[in-house]
């Protein structure tokens, strides 16, 4: 009787046992995520320049000195898309601003104003419609006109928010000095076309078409 329980016992050990395979489990390798990191191109390189016009001749500005005195016009600068430094139009302004502008597709022109104070602080901040004429008014009063809409015009005033639209055009762009002027050391104005919302980064312009003017106080 002891045998067979004991070949019993034998047997149920054994058909309860699992042979354990020796062989390490391969765990799955862990996919690395790789960073992608964004390139950017700006494939606009419409030329443009900032220029003051004398009857029908445009002459390219790059540095000018100007006093600065509270409520006076520091100048009124016109755009135009070209590099060259010199242009004789056959033609009023407005008209061939437009017939320059057409050239184009799918860009915007925008401006950007940085000064620096006597102290050294500096300050930057873009102009994309009318109501941002309106920023920093305390140092810089800025007004932005339309002369193709107004050609034929002996007088017009600067383009008003309720008057902005897809069809507005920015021809030129008026700066007066404001209260603090005495403050500012300098100014650059810069006038730039741009297509998307990527050409700006940190709110600063990192394309190709612009043209800066440094405006020196004295």
């Amino acid at each position: 009787m002891k045998k067979i329980l004991i070949i019993l016992s034998i047997f149920l050990l054994l058909g309860c046992s699992k042979e354990v395979d020796n062989k390490q489990i391969e765990k799955p390798k862990e996919t690395k995520k790789v960073e992608v990191k964004e390139t950017y191109k700006d494939l606009n390189n419409t030329p443009i320049g900032i220029y003051s016009l004398n009857n029908n001749s445009l002459t390219r500005l790059n540095t000018i000195t100007k006093h600065l005195n509270v409520e006076e016009d520091i100048g009124i600068f016109q755009i135009f898309l070209s590099n060259e430094n010199t242009i004789n139009l056959n033609t009023n302004f407005g008209e061939a601003y437009n017939n320059e502008w057409i050239k184009y597709n799918n860009i915007k022109l925008g401006f950007n104003i940085k000064y620096t104070l006597n102290n050294g602080q500096t300050t930057s901040y873009n102009i994309l419609n009318p109501s941002n004429t309106f920023d920093h008014w305390e140092y810089l009063m800025n007004y932005l006109y339309d002369d193709y809409a107004n050609r034929g015009k002996s007088f017009y005033s600067h383009i008003e928010e309720k008057d902005y639209n897809e069809s507005t055009l920015f021809t030129a762009i008026k700066l007066q000095a404001s209260y603090q002027c005495s403050e500012i050391k300098s100014i650059e104005l810069t006038a730039f076309t741009y297509d998307s919302e990527d050409d700006f980064l940190d709110n600063e312009y990192r394309g190709n078409s612009k043209a800066t003017l440094t405006i020196n106080t004295n």
